[in-house]
């Protein structure tokens, strides 16, 4: 009897130190990745799939990140609440077609804005950013109004956790404010008793048609769970591998959320 007892806690013992995230069944019809960092201890907690977080791909609109630190630290951008005025031109989506603030563009994901801010840059300071930034492959030759966007800028998982660290640490050339100002507009919710701050991207594989209908996407989640006393850094990307309806930028949130939650990371 003992010695079935005994057996019977190694086995339960083994299977609750030896738990993993099925990350297979997670991301289901995606090749994906997933990476998530310990800013702390300075450690990854988990990844999947490092071969595919190490390939670099479009941003789409996990760029916006990177924008607004732009925008506000050039006085593009003065404030959170700041007015900028819709033109007007009709988009897809309802919630585009009005005025916007910096925090409904990130909410929202506004495109128009983002091509609002970029020729006020202008090229020059967008590649001092990109390069002061190691954006990546720091390439803007696609359009300054679209390279972003399945296009010439492409970053890998890995190099999205190395940005967003520098973010979080305060290791990029930017003023306080900067810093505070884009961390206030990508806060999306609470999770428990967790802070969740991030951004979706979306785009198409092949053309743009897969907004209008159904198509291949690839997806893009990027952000910072801050559970108490700690702060994890996140990075996924997922190409699908069959048609979908739903933008794949939400549906990669979703999925990285019940990751960070099986994993153990938001506080109850």
């Amino acid at each position: 009897m003992k010695f079935i007892s005994l057996l019977l806690f190694i086995l339960l013992f083994s299977f609750s130190v030896g738990a993993e995230v099925d990350f297979k069944q997670a991301f289901q019809d995606r090749d994906a990745c997933f990476v998530v960092y310990d800013l702390e201890n300075g450690k990854t907690v988990s990844e999947y799939n490092p071969t595919r977080c190490k390939e670099r791909f479009t941003p789409c609109s996990s760029f916006k990140i990177a924008a607004a630190l732009m925008a506000f630290e050039k006085g593009i951008l003065k404030d959170v609440h700041q007015t900028i005025k819709w033109d007007g031109v009709r988009h897809t989506r309802r919630e585009e077609n009005r005025n916007q603030t910096p925090l409904t563009w990130m909410s929202n994901s506004v495109k128009w804005v983002t091509e609002w801010i970029m020729p006020q840059l202008g090229p020059k300071t967008i590649q001092e950013f990109l390069m002061s930034f190691s954006y990546g492959n720091e390439d803007f030759s696609g359009g300054i109004r679209d390279a972003w966007v399945t296009s010439s800028l492409k970053i890998s998982a890995y190099e999205q956790i190395s940005f967003l660290t520098k973010i979080w640490k305060g290791d990029l050339p930017l003023s306080r404010n900067t810093i505070d100002q884009t961390k206030e507009i990508i806060f999306i919710k609470k999770l428990g008793n967790s802070d969740l701050y991030g951004k979706t991207g979306t785009g198409c594989l092949v053309g743009r048609a897969c907004m209008n209908r159904p198509g291949k996407m690839i997806g893009t989640f990027v952000g910072v769970l801050k559970s108490g006393t700690k702060t994890y850094i996140f990075a996924s990307n997922a190409s699908d591998l069959k048609d979908q309806q739903q933008p794949a930028g939400p549906r990669l949130r979703n999925t990285t959320i019940e990751i960070l939650k099986s994993l153990g990371l938001v506080s109850d």
